[in-house]
């Protein structure tokens, strides 16, 4: 894994809620949380936070990393790639700019 370079508090903020927004709130769980199937007001916020604080924190590391932390990311990548998501469909390109 190479090493970036470094990032701001206010870039990491910015763009952990960013992230959060267009890989977690604004999809599925939005129109889960709208149609009150399982998540209320409550739960929801936990959930924005929970993700957030992740992102966050994943963005720390990758970018502000420090030897162990940058070593452990790159083991923890590895063995949830080698272990997890398998039977996932492959990716595709979803549309979540504003145009």
């Amino acid at each position: 894994m190479r090493r970036n370079r470094a990032m701001d508090e206010y870039t990491l903020q910015a763009l952990s809620r960013a992230l959060t927004h267009l890989i977690f709130r604004n999809g599925v769980v939005e129109d889960l949380h709208a149609e009150g199937v399982c998540l209320d007001d409550k739960t929801m916020k936990q959930l924005n936070c929970d993700i957030n604080n992740r992102v966050y924190t994943l963005l720390i590391i990758w970018f502000n990393g420090i030897g162990e932390e940058i070593d452990s990311l790159e083991r923890t990548l590895n063995f949830l790639e080698k272990y997890y998501g398998l039977n996932w469909k492959p990716a595709k390109y979803v549309d979540l700019l504003i145009r």
